[in-house]
């Protein structure tokens, strides 16, 4: 296996909200964008519409690893922190080989949406997994992570 693709199969990603770890996880879905556009036809010029950017969307982020004994804690806290209403800030860390940082996002306007745990099964032979599902208005990328150069 090259040195890059190991490196890719190690990754795992630490998440903070409001300065507090929620640990280590080992799945990471949704930390993307879209902009969504109107088109526009120019009259006369019916062979190249022009897009004009009108919003810029965020899909859920969800993370996910092994249940451990602190599962139940974090769906407790799921609970307490919807009911507390107040906006929150995260940071995501994909971390690689050795947990040096690879890259970092801060998230904007975080609140969690959703616990999931395991689906029990005796029969089956797979890692049970737990899941938090977040909303989010937003990331910016940290200094020296890509996408945004390191401070001067």
């Amino acid at each position: 296996m090259s040195a890059d693709a190991q490196a890719l199969s190690a990754h795992h990603f630490s998440l903070k909200i409001d300065g507090r770890s929620l640990g280590l996880f080992t799945q990471c879905t949704g930390l993307a964008l879209a902009v969504e556009v109107d088109v526009v036809t120019d009259g006369g010029f019916n062979d190249a519409p022009v897009y004009l950017p009108t919003r810029i969307t965020y899909p859920p982020l969800v993370v996910s690893r092994p249940v451990s004994r602190e599962s139940p804690k974090w769906c407790r806290w799921v609970q307490e922190t919807v009911r507390q209403r107040r906006p929150l800030t995260g940071e995501i860390t994909c971390m690689g080989v050795g947990n040096e940082r690879v890259a970092t996002w801060e998230l904007l306007d975080v609140m969690p949406v959703a616990w999931r745990g395991p689906a029990l099964d005796a029969r089956g032979g797979g890692v049970a997994m737990e899941e938090i599902e977040f909303v989010h208005g937003g990331f910016l990328p940290q200094a020296g992570s890509p996408g945004r150069p390191a401070s001067a």
